[in-house]
């Protein structure tokens, strides 16, 4: 396997995300190459390892509207994004004025600051919306850490220059999939067995949701897409995995926000045929 492209100065991603992947990331880039085409992700989140792996050509994708238009600003509008970000200072009060605000309302590019600033300094890098679609999650306290800096943002700017950014669903992305592509898929976890916090922005990743999932894996196999999957062990799990391959590794879990109750779960990664190791 060539992973030439990979390099020790890699990028980090500059928003944080509850069920990140990044202490997988060196697992997670064994399945990749440099001769597959296009890098595809349905669920972007923080994009974590489209920015490890940096590949030439990718589409990323979610249907969370605000992280889809800041990855935009990002691409097109830094200074502006930039310009506003020096604005705001941390503070719990701060925090809550912003969290206020109505999107909609506001410049993109403060808007796309404001989104930075609720993900860095929220609890645990959670993304949850109320019924009414609105941002709730609470301040996440001193342990938080700070904006990106501008330097950051602007390697990510760089590594987003010639990246395809949609706002879709999974469904509507995977259809851009075509043979010679690599698929990366790290949905949201719907596992029945246990409380997950599975809230993604007004919509759920629900059971009807994980089974769309299994049929574009079965399709997209069929047109011989490369496909990687990555799952908490489950029935879900392994319901998705039905006649693919699968390994099973190690990951902590962030979701509670408290070092000391953080905890060693496993994850299953699911893989077709195409996709070499």
């Amino acid at each position: 396997m060539n992973n030439s492209n990979i390099k020790d100065d890699r990028i980090k991603p500059f928003l944080r995300w509850a069920g990140s992947k990044r202490q997988l990331l060196p697992i997670l880039s064994e399945f990749w190459n440099d001769s597959y085409h296009c890098y595809i992700e349905p669920f972007a989140g923080s994009a974590a390892l489209f920015f490890y792996l940096s590949p030439q050509k990718a589409i990323l994708a979610d249907i969370n509207s605000e992280l889809i238009m800041t990855y935009y600003q990002i691409k097109t509008n830094l200074p502006h994004v930039l310009e506003a970000l020096s604005l705001l200072k941390k503070s719990k009060s701060r925090y809550y004025y912003l969290r206020s605000l109505e999107p909609n309302s506001l410049s993109a590019p403060f808007r796309a600051a404001r989104f930075i600033y609720l993900n860095r300094f929220c609890f645990n890098g959670l993304y949850r919306t109320n019924r009414r679609g609105k941002f709730n999650v609470p301040y996440g306290g001193d342990r938080t850490g700070n904006i990106p800096s501008a330097e950051s943002l602007r390697q990510c700017s760089k590594k987003l220059s010639k990246v395809r950014i949609l706002k879709s669903s999974f469904e509507i992305t995977l259809k851009y999939a075509k043979e010679g592509d690599f698929v990366y898929i790290d949905p949201p976890f719907k596992v029945s067995s246990r409380r997950v916090f599975n809230e993604y922005d007004a919509v759920s990743f629900d059971s009807s949701s994980l089974i769309k999932l299994r049929e574009w894996l079965i399709a997209i196999n069929k047109k011989n897409i490369s496909f990687l999957v990555s799952y908490a062990d489950s029935d879900e799990a392994r319901y998705l995995s039905g006649g693919f391959y699968s390994i099973k590794v190690s990951a902590r879990r962030n979701i509670s926000g408290f070092i000391g109750s953080r905890k060693i779960d496993n994850e299953l990664l699911i893989y077709n045929k195409h996709t070499e190791i």
